[in-house]
């Protein structure tokens, strides 16, 4: 029989794990977001062995799974003498990852540019991070939006996977509340709840920022 008493009387618990899971989606956003527009920006500058080397490295990591990723690492560094934390180490593979996404999609972007309006700011003289900071990035973004929205509610979905490791985020708390209570159908519900008005409120914020990028450009 349905009992959500079971939530009501473990609410502690699931508002703990869901705002390690928002600050777990915040870290590595950010951290994802950056590596990935230096990844970005490297591919399509690199030449020779360094670019063979990235292409590598987002080849692999984007056709590994991330929980074996997380286990690799997880259990992997004990092994080389390195002890970390569990949540600097989820923080880290969601990075490694999602870096790999993000720069994909600003990649894309950064190449939708025209080349002539970058020879054309090198016509009337412009430096090379003044072209890049007038003419390129304010393009790219704005063509990466809708793409960079959704790699960010995958991202929010891809923390459950702290829980393979005990991580205590939203699934992990609804883990436990299962075992305690030999109920899994309530907590799992509720916390799919979280991840929809989760996933639903990036969605709209990422609507109105892609309205709002359309209109700058």
């Amino acid at each position: 029989m349905f009992d959500w008493s079971i939530v009501e009387r473990s609410q502690d618990a699931l508002i703990s794990g869901f705002f390690l899971s928002i600050r777990l989606t915040i870290i590595a956003g950010v951290a994802s977001l950056l590596g990935g527009l230096v990844l970005g920006i490297a591919r399509i500058k690199a030449r020779g062995y360094v670019r063979f080397l990235l292409t590598a490295y987002v080849e692999v990591m984007r056709n590994t799974p991330l929980l074996v990723t997380l286990y690799l690492v997880y259990f992997g560094l004990p092994m080389l003498g390195i002890d970390i934390p569990t949540f600097p180490c989820v923080v880290v593979v969601l990075v490694m990852q999602h870096t790999v996404f993000v720069s994909e999609v600003l990649r894309g972007g950064f190449l939708s540019v025209s080349i002539s309006q970058i020879e054309a700011g090198r016509a009337l003289g412009m430096r090379p991070l003044a072209i890049f900071r007038i003419v390129q990035f304010p393009q790219a973004w704005s063509a990466s939006v809708p793409a960079l929205i959704n790699a960010l509610i995958i991202l929010v979905h891809d923390t459950s996977l702290g829980a393979a490791v005990s991580l205590g985020d939203l699934t992990m708390a609804a883990n436990v509340i299962s075992q305690r209570t030999a109920s899994s159908f309530e907590p799992f519900l509720a916390i799919a709840v979280c991840y929809s008005a989760l996933s639903w409120s990036l969605s709209r914020a990422g609507s109105f920022l892609e309205r709002r990028s359309k209109i700058a450009r």
